[in-house]
């Protein structure tokens, strides 16, 4: 009799769990799986608000299986499609000369499409901390971190011009021991007529590498050791404007900077030294064009052409605000810095994109 007992409450047990009627104890999580179709983002500096090329975004579920990689395009962009179904889904992100960084996939991030939207933001990692490319000599390693790519720098050709140069792609070339040159955008450059960004200014590279190169070619040279101010561009405020889902630049969108004359004696960084549009706009009719401590002077217009971008040239050092007016069907979603510090009038190059969402 025991027995079958026995067996009728195994066999009970057996067709109510066939039923999907089970105890708790054995009913899978609520929400740590669930079906992903697309998975977009873009991944920016914490610190600049630019974005990041060559960012390993990989996707692993909960028992650390490797589910897809994905790298960012030189927007910082990344998509991937028919994802499918996910299981406690973690994202981690490695990239060189920032730290790696890892979060959980939120199933409630999904819209009504089965999409999510991530912008993560990575932290660089901090001189200091950085290790060294052993299959680099110290003298390449160290030149080539001046040349960051959608940076610029200036070529000397003579005291009344150098040439500014948009950094596409960047190699130091070692010609000979401890002598090199540098390829930018494929072609060579003499590292005696290289000026990079430096504090504010344009330094020689030559003279900040003097002590590892064999000879002292800034010194017979006779360049001077920083860029004269006469011989830069002007400041160049500029971005582009996607769209968030396809990646795509959209062309038409209105873009406004604002321009504030800042009270010098004040700390550039003060959060009260920032106005927004609303602001702007409320007092811009003021005769004494003034509010507090801020000046503001007429505001410029921009829009984007059919790659989607924008630019602005600055003269003057000041704080400045970006804004944009999306077309029609489209609404903002802004990547990137929107106040913009300017200390120098000449030679800042500041990028600052939108992404705009139907």
């Amino acid at each position: 009799m025991f027995r079958f007992i026995t067996f009728v409450l195994l066999s009970s047990s057996f067709l109510i769990g066939q039923s999907g009627i089970i105890s708790a104890s054995k009913f899978p999580e609520e929400g740590i799986e669930f079906k992903l179709n697309t998975l977009t983002g873009l991944v920016t500096d914490s610190i600049t608000g630019q974005p990041i090329e060559d960012v390993y975004v990989n996707i692993y579920t909960g028992n650390k299986i490797l589910k897809h990689t994905l790298i960012s395009d030189e927007n910082g962009y990344f998509s991937k499609n028919n994802i499918g179904y996910l299981w406690k889904p973690k994202i981690h992100m490695s990239a060189d000369l920032y730290k790696e960084k890892s979060f959980s996939l939120d199933p409630s991030l999904l819209d009504s499409s089965s999409n999510i939207r991530i912008n993560p933001e990575i932290v660089p990692i901090p001189d200091n901390e950085r290790v060294q490319n052993l299959e680099k000599s110290t003298l390449k390693a160290r030149a080539e971190t001046f040349f960051i790519k959608g940076n610029i720098f200036y070529n000397y050709i003579n005291q009344n011009y150098a040439e500014r140069v948009i950094i596409s792609s960047a190699k130091a070339i070692e010609l000979r021991p401890k002598h090199i040159a540098m390829r930018i955008n494929n072609k060579m450059y003499d590292v005696t007529k290289c000026y990079v960004p430096q504090d504010g200014k344009y330094e020689n590279l030559s003279y900040i590498l003097h002590s590892l190169l064999d000879e002292p070619v800034f010194k017979n040279s006779k360049y001077p050791i920083y860029l004269s101010e006469s011989l830069l561009d002007p400041t160049v405020i500029f971005g582009t404007v996607f769209n968030s889902i396809t990646n795509g630049p959209i062309t038409g969108a209105e873009i406004i900077l604002t321009e504030s004359t800042i009270d010098h004696l004040n700390n550039f960084n003060s959060s009260d030294q920032i106005i927004s549009m609303d602001r702007y706009n409320s007092r811009k009719k003021n005769v004494k064009q003034s509010y507090g401590k801020q000046k503001y002077n007429t505001y410029k217009r921009r829009v984007s052409d059919q790659s989607g971008r924008f630019a602005f040239i600055i003269n003057n050092p000041g704080t400045y605000e970006l804004d944009i007016r999306p077309p029609e069907g489209l609404k903002q979603n802004r990547i990137g810095n929107s106040n913009i510090v300017v200390q120098y009038g000449r030679g800042g190059w500041y990028q600052s994109n939108f992404y705009l969402e139907p």
